[in-house]
């Protein structure tokens, strides 16, 4: 039985992972970086430090990552500034049973916890979590288990009894590996057969999620 929903944030709660492709890959061309599809998507879902170790490895120690990452933020920020967080549908309907089930709702980001936090209150969620368990704050970033090990001890439940809500390939081993319930809401990355089998489910939306609760 299912006893607390484990919340991963770009591109799973908030559409925001676009964002985040377009700018690298964009940003990265304004600076004659070669910056592929491939390495992206590598990058998603593991923390800063994750990002700059796959950076390096791809174009020398020398690179600087801090720059080119704060053009993509300086981006980003413009066009949530301008047109608002855009929420992945069903957001709002999933947070609302988990509300009235009473079942714990924890955030487990990459993303830093400034950020995450005032994500949540832009999007008007805050109120619906009980914690937050942020990229900067773990030492193994995913697809090592630790984010998801933390965010269920802070729900206060066993990590077999946490479903796990993911959309991208990292984020989903983290949560297989952590022994959770991962279900996959595909965004930019499709369910792969690799993928499908490490998963306890795959739906379109979050809104599908909830009968999982009851059947997970």
């Amino acid at each position: 039985m299912i006893k607390a929903v484990l919340f991963d944030m770009d591109g799973l709660m908030f559409d925001t992972e676009r964002m985040y492709h377009d700018s690298w890959l964009e940003l990265g061309r304004q600076r004659g970086i070669a910056m592929t599809e491939a390495l992206v998507a590598e990058m998603r879902g593991r923390n800063r430090e994750g990002c700059v170790a796959l950076c390096k490895a791809a174009f020398g120690p020398e690179f600087d990552f801090m720059e080119l990452r704060g053009a993509c933020v300086e981006r980003m920020e413009a066009q949530i500034a301008a047109k608002g967080l855009p929420k992945r549908p069903g957001l709002d309907e999933l947070l609302e049973e988990l509300a009235r089930r009473g079942l714990p709702a924890v955030l487990a980001t990459s993303t830093g916890r400034a950020t995450a936090l005032r994500y949540l209150e832009l999007a008007g969620v805050n109120r619906y979590f009980k914690g937050a368990v942020c990229g900067d704050e773990v030492e193994h970033s995913k697809p090592a288990p630790d984010i998801f090990l933390r965010a269920a001890a802070l729900a206060g439940a066993a990590p077999g009894q946490c479903m796990v809500l993911e959309d991208s390939p990292n984020g989903l081993r983290a949560g297989a590996a952590a022994g959770c319930r991962p279900v996959m809401v595909p965004d930019l990355d499709p369910a792969t057969p690799e993928l499908a089998a490490l998963a306890a489910a795959v739906v379109p939306s979050l809104r599908e999620a909830i009968p999982l609760l009851d059947t997970l």
